[in-house]
């Protein structure tokens, strides 16, 4: 079976919209959590959000580019074109009949139609846009179109969880001699009016209005619920032999990929699933729990995800749990819900590459039930060869990744 490389990487995130910039922010422990300014969201409980940081419509994109594509395609948009500058992907070199596209998006749809459903049921207006940009495919679409990339296409929808099976999945399609080159990776965008009011209505949100950089303390006996945030990152797999036939600088590798479902609850997970789903990865990779070095936690602030995940990482590594570093880039990042798993897997690049694990910020009280190495007094170096990435979503679908030193 072929390894599969990492060969280029671009994000659009509350931090920037480069990695330099997101790698700075998140080392150096800066939120990217904001107040939500806009009118629309004034008698909303929660009035916060992880919003993409220097991004603006029109420097990218011209009038009639924008009514077509909603906000989640042109982050995914934006992300994609830096990884393919990376990986050299607009070389002569490289056949676009051979690159696939995987990019997953799940709320970035509703988001787009919002405004338009409103006005067809408040004023009688329609427009033949509301499909074409409501498509949680429309990210892998619209990255498709602008680069002529004619391998597999789709789009993975698993919730919180689907970047990591977009990831996940291109993995093995390259593993399996299936093609050699695709981006894979997940954008998302859930901020309207009425998607907020419906996270705010499954109580699910933190409601620390007056500071919102501190908002999200995932792993604190204080947290209060998730904050949301916005973003995408996309990821140039390769085979290795690809690679290194192009000559293309090799970031990682990527080992493991698992896979489970909860089979229990849409929105409180249980241990068995991602104690299931950590297994499976460890096992595809052929690695011992006491070769992982570092994890990146689904970490969402939220009672029910953190307790629970910190259960699921003790009953997998055993005494080995509290020896490693488990850290939520969502305290500050916030949870960009489709994306979020790029962006983290992104992040586990830059770890391996600079020896450094950022912190977990706005840690301020212990819990009993969340007792590990939450890494909370700033970034800290450390000798990384291998490391876990987990995501966790609604519907009780896990994803677990482990990304490597290419030795």
């Amino acid at each position: 079976m072929e390894r599969v490389v990492v060969t280029g990487m671009g994000v659009a995130s509350p931090l920037g919209c480069d990695l330099n910039e997101f790698w700075q922010g998140l080392s150096q422990g800066r939120s990217g959590v904001i107040a939500l300014s806009d009118e629309q969201y004034a008698d909303l409980p929660s009035r916060i959000g992880g919003v993409v940081n220097g991004y603006t419509e029109s420097d990218y994109f011209d009038r009639k580019e924008l009514r077509r594509t909603s906000r989640s395609s042109q982050l995914a948009i934006l992300a994609a074109s830096q990884a393919i500058a990376q990986a050299g992907l607009d070389s002569a070199e490289v056949e676009p009949r051979e690159v696939g596209v995987v990019i997953g998006s799940s709320i970035g749809g509703f988001v787009a139609s919002d405004p338009l459903f409103r006005d067809f049921y408040l004023h009688g207006k329609y427009s033949p846009l509301v499909i074409p940009i409501s498509m949680n495919m429309g990210p892998s679409a619209s990255v498709s179109i602008r680069y002529n990339f004619q391998g597999p296409l789709m789009n993975v929808d698993a919730a919180c969880a689907s970047a990591a099976h977009s990831i996940g999945t291109i993995y093995h399609m390259i593993r399996a001699g299936m093609l050699d080159i695709a981006l894979a990776g997940g954008a998302d965008s859930p901020f309207s009016r009425g998607i907020v009011m419906a996270w705010c209505a499954m109580k699910a949100l933190s409601e620390h209005n007056e500071d919102p950089a501190h908002a999200c303390r995932p792993f604190s006996a204080d947290r209060d619920g998730l904050v949301l945030g916005e973003g995408a990152a996309v990821l140039v797999l390769e085979s290795e032999s690809s690679a290194l036939r192009r000559g293309q600088p090799i970031l990682a590798e990527i080992k493991g990929y698992g896979a489970s479902s909860d089979s229990f609850h849409l929105t409180q997970p249980i241990q068995d699933g991602p104690v299931n789903a950590m297994r499976k990865a460890l096992r595809d990779a052929g690695l011992q729990a006491e070769q992982i070095d570092y994890i990146n936690a689904h970490g969402t602030a939220t009672a029910w995800n953190d307790k629970n995940e910190t259960a699921a990482i003790k009953a997998v590594f055993g005494e080995q749990a509290y020896r490693i570093p488990v850290v939520s880039n969502k305290s500050a990042l916030g949870h960009s819900i489709a994306a979020s798993g790029a962006l983290e897997m992104v992040s586990c690049i830059l770890t391996l590459r600079d020896k450094i694990v950022p912190p977990t910020i706005n840690y301020t009280t212990p819990d009993p039930e969340c007792d590990l190495d939450y890494v909370t007094y700033g970034a800290r170096s450390l000798s990384v060869t291998n490391i876990m990435t987990n995501s966790f979503a609604f519907g009780g679908s896990n994803a677990v990744l482990i990304v490597g030193e290419y030795q």
